[in-house]
């Protein structure tokens, strides 16, 4: 899935590659997807983006926003696949599930794998769609103190109940970091993805800190994670530390085998004695 550093990276390309250019075609897709997802409707977005032009492309969290002149914005969002772009004369896709031609004869495609959103929205439509994740603070934010996360894990409402795996997955406090970047996080921070929110001590909180300003500006400027691609199909440079290949692989700290366990949905990858 994508996350917060290959979202900066796409929409930083896109902007560069679209920037200021005119939709003057708008497709939905050459196969069906029951796991895609369009807001308001396919029918719309295939209307409604032609005449459009591209003010800005951002990221917001793990979505990639086309911001548009006419005040809308195109977001593909929460999603796994391939935003790509091509040049004029370049072969399209097999499958693909949005396409934006542009006045000059380029094109993006959009293919989703597993599940995805597509949405043209305003932004009041956007918050309206997201509820509390539309508030939620990107890392990559200048108002992203410690401060500001330690009142986010002080003040988090189901401190005592759920685990910080959650309080970063579900995207409602921190935007943009999801069950990849988030092993290494723990990991550098010496925290169990098991663990209460509110069992997080002081000293824990700013070690959790510096794991997250330390590895996702990292994986930011290495163009996201090896396994994600970038618009033009070359893959980021930033390789985990826990991922699927560490799994009984000696701690690369004090030697202890690394453990897989399944948990709310996802695999995870720790160090039993260094992770408490």
């Amino acid at each position: 899935m994508i996350e917060l550093p290959e979202a900066v990276t796409i929409a930083r390309q896109l902007n560069e590659a679209i920037g200021g250019k005119r939709v003057i075609g708008a497709d939905t897709g050459s196969s069906s997807h029951k796991w895609v997802f369009y807001a308001p409707s396919r029918g719309e977005v295939e209307t409604e983006l032609p005449g459009c032009v591209v003010d800005e492309v951002n990221a917001s969290g793990r979505a990639i926003r086309m911001v548009m002149k006419s005040g809308k914005a195109l977001a593909v969002d929460d999603f796994g696949g391939r935003v790509l772009y091509h040049r004029a004369g370049e072969r399209l896709p097999k499958k693909y599930h949005l396409k934006i031609d542009f006045e000059d004869n380029s094109f993006i495609t959009v293919a989703i794998q597993g599940w995805g959103f597509i949405a043209l929205l305003t932004e009041s439509e956007r918050r309206e769609r997201l509820g509390h994740r539309a508030t939620a603070i990107s890392p990559t934010d200048e108002n992203f103190t410690s401060e500001c996360f330690e009142k986010l894990l002080i003040e988090y409402e189901e401190k005592d109940k759920e685990p910080v795996k959650l309080f970063f997955t579900n995207g409602k406090s921190v935007a943009g970091i999801g069950n990849g970047y988030l092993q290494d996080i723990l990991f550098r921070a010496k925290i169990d993805p098991r663990r209460k929110v509110g069992a997080i001590s002081d000293s824990e909180r700013a070690s959790l800190y510096q794991a997250v300003k330390t590895i996702i500006t990292r994986a930011i400027a290495e163009n996201g994670r090896e396994c994600e691609k970038d618009i033009f199909g070359n893959p980021g440079e930033y390789k985990p530390l826990m991922d699927r290949f560490a799994k009984d692989k000696p701690c690369p700290v004090c030697g202890t085998p690394i453990q897989k366990i399944s948990y709310l949905g996802g695999s995870c990858y720790l160090c039993t004695t260094c992770q408490s």
